[in-house]
């Protein structure tokens, strides 16, 4: 017999502060970098310092340069080279190859004092050699000179090579309001070649994955659609750096659960190594940006309407605000938009919003609206839209929203909210950002989306799901709302995406800096809802017919979907923290703690999380949707409860009771074969 224990071992925590929320101030022209660092929590025994010291021995040595090239000999490319690389962490120096490099031909090129010489055998500059095929560290000495080590590593997937006009990428590091131009070359992981061409803009992307990551994400824009590594044509693509997840891997595997739960819309991404100028630049994630477009967000280009209907570029005609001081003011019932001469006929869609935090509202939107209760929206397509189209969009909006927050469900006009919104799809939405404890969640990168009425279903739609680097525990922070609901985003057992205020509230007196009264309500449209017992009910079912069997095989201990999922880009991984040291404990986290030893041991930590998160969820609402004898969650009880039952009482592999509370008929806490025997009973003379 087999006994079920489902607990989650809480991790006793000491706060040691909390710092506390900037009070709310309207206007937002002056932009700072986000300051993250008021949300975290400092938890007992953790530290950002690197301890200990190393002897910079061989930091300076007599070789002003050092190029491996020759690294794709299939293609033919002049960008397909790479520095060699100086480790402060280890006193070392490093080359970093591509899959595609054969390292008994590559050639060496270098500028030093005496000839170069790898563990004793001189090296002739410009020369093809098999001589790094031959080991992985070699003893550099310069004539007599020591010069310490290098290592040599390889990758095991798809690269990128750019090469910048001007200033090149340590420059765009070093000032995110630069746009580069410039030429790329991306090739897969057999050495098929993706793309060659030039690249229209490189420039910074993201709030707090730009101010805290040394190693920078990037916006990249063609001159023309292509379709990259299999994900569609399009021109603009995200480089996301995954700096802040040591796991690398908390947006991948997002995609992945939001595709097994069928979300309408899903961005797909590959993990690519990227070269920069010669400069290894580490694993980074080509993501497709979010966007109206055929192979994204497949709605009605509104946009693309407006400029065939006007004679000059849309962002030339004079922005305007109704409600509102300025443009970069965040206030209730305000909205903004441009004095665009010419709409068409329809203008009900197609629209493309992003919930904004009342801080970036201001700089971050050009056309939107802040609605009567508060909730900011950034319009992103049309990004410059008419009076006309702002208008109708915005009272869509705050119809459905009067309806949501009404006692009944109804709004004054007698419809109901789901007569606006997609239920399942908003229910989709909400449950990742449950799910990931994602402390964005309903506060930025938030889409929702609507498409022309003509074309579709009148209705607005809630994806794609976007930026979850800080989510499944890897910033500790808390939110609470006017109820005194309290979400801790570093608690596997807790409520926290429902808990979300709309960002903006203060429940110190919800006053502004000038100290008005604000009316910004304290809870989030999701939080509003998720108090109906007949929400959390369809929220229950969806969790179990969509999420919960993906959640399962993402961490089964016995072959675990992340892990291998990992193991693929291990090698990648691996010279990613050489370059970075972005593993090795808490030392080396920016936020948090979610790091561990080794790679894998960072994704382990993301599994072990997901994996409390599941059973706790799963307990939570199982009594919602608990059909006495259900237990593979179908919605009725037949034989074949009796015999998934069966098979997992004799351990058949793989098999996976998504209800097992529906099974205890005996009500013991335990199943076992007299459950089995209930269950055939009950099945026989119902």
């Amino acid at each position: 017999m087999k006994q079920i224990k489902r607990s989650i071992i809480a991790t006793v925590i000491t706060i040691i502060a909390i710092l506390p929320h900037t009070a709310v101030i309207g206007y937002a022209e002056d932009h700072q970098p986000d300051d993250r660092m008021r949300d975290l929590i400092v938890l007992d025994g953790e530290t950002q310092e690197q301890s200990g010291d190393i002897t910079l021995q061989y930091q300076e040595i007599p070789v002003d340069s050092f190029t491996v090239s020759n690294l794709s000999p299939d293609v033919k490319t002049d960008l397909d080279y790479v520095d060699w690389w100086y480790s402060e962490w280890e006193d070392c120096r490093y080359i970093f190859l591509p899959v595609t490099a054969d390292r008994d031909s590559l050639v060496i090129s270098y500028s030093a004092d005496d000839t170069v010489k790898l563990n004793g055998v001189p090296v002739q500059s410009g020369e093809m050699t098999s001589l790094l095929g031959g080991a992985d560290t070699f003893q550099i000495t310069v004539g007599d000179t020591d010069c310490g080590t290098l290592k040599i590593m390889q990758s095991n997937i798809g690269c990128i090579y750019l090469s910048t006009s001007h200033g090149g990428t340590d420059a765009l590091d070093n000032n995110r309001n630069i746009t580069e131009t410039g030429t790329a070359f991306m090739l897969n992981a057999e050495g098929g070649v993706e793309y060659s061409g030039t690249i229209e803009k490189l420039t910074a992307h993201g709030n707090s994955s730009w101010d805290y990551s040394k190693k920078k994400p990037y916006n990249l824009k063609l001159p023309q659609k292509e379709n990259l590594y299999g994900m569609g044509k399009a021109k603009r693509w995200v480089l996301l750096s995954n700096y802040l997840d040591h796991s690398m891997l908390r947006n991948k595997l997002t995609e992945e659960m939001c595709k097994a739960a069928g979300m309408e819309c899903v961005m797909d991404s590959v993990f690519v190594d990227l070269y920069a100028d010669g400069s290894y630049r580490g694993t980074y994630q080509l993501y497709e940006r979010v966007q109206i477009q055929k192979n994204r967000i497949n709605i009605r280009d509104l946009e693309e309407v407006m400029e065939k209907l006007n004679s000059c570029e849309l962002d030339e005609y004079t922005q305007k605000v109704v409600g509102a001081d300025s443009a970069g003011e965040y206030k209730e019932n305000s909205y903004k938009y441009y004095d665009i001469p010419n709409n068409p006929d329809d203008i009900t869609g197609g629209y493309l919003l992003q919930f904004q935090q009342w801080n970036r509202y201001g700089h971050k939107c050009q056309s939107g609206f802040v609605t009567s209760r508060g909730q900011a929206i950034g319009i992103d397509g049309p990004e410059y839209a008419s009076k006309a189209q702002v208008e109708y969009i915005r009272s869509f909006v705050q119809d459905m929203e009067d309806a949501i927050y009404s006692d009944t469900g109804y709004n004054a006009k007698g419809k109901h909210y789901t007569e606006y919104l997609d239920e399942d799809s908003l229910i989709i939405a909400y449950l990742v950002q449950e799910i990931s404890e994602n402390i964005d969640a309903t506060y930025s990168s938030f889409y929702l989306w609507k498409d022309s009425d003509l074309n579709g279903d009148g209705k607005l739609h809630f994806s794609p799901a976007w930026d979850f680097d800080l989510a499944y525990n890897n910033f500790p922070t808390l939110r609470v709302n006017s109820d005194g609901n309290i979400g801790y985003s570093y608690k596997p057992n807790n409520l926290f995406a429902a808990y979300f205020p709309i960002h903006g509230y203060e429940d110190n007196g919800k006053t502004s800096s000038s100290g008005s009264s604000r009316p910004t309500v304290g809870i989030s449209w999701i939080g509003q809802l998720y108090k109906q017992d007949n929400f959390k009910k369809r929220v229950a079912r969806v969790y179990f017919e969509r999420f919960e069997p993906f959640l399962y095989s993402l961490t089964d201990r016995g072959n675990p979907n992340l892990m291998r999922t990992a193991d693929n880009i291990i090698s990648s991984a691996e010279m990613n923290n050489s370059r970075w040291h972005t593993y090795g404990g808490a030392a080396y986290c920016v936020f948090g703690s979610s790091s561990g030893a080794a790679f894998m041991d960072s994704v382990d930590i993301v599994r072990s999380y997901i994996e409390q998160r599941r059973i706790w969820l799963s307990n939570l609402w199982n009594p919602y949707i608990m059909i006495r004898g259900d237990v593979n969650a179908d919605g009725v009880l037949d034989i074949a409860d009796v015999v998934l039952l069966q098979k997992w009482l004799l351990a058949v592999p793989n098999t996976h009771l998504p209800i097992w509370q529906a099974a205890d008929l005996y009500e013991d806490q335990r199943l076992d074969v007299f459950d089995l025997c209930l269950m055939k009973r009950e099945l026989l003379y119902r």
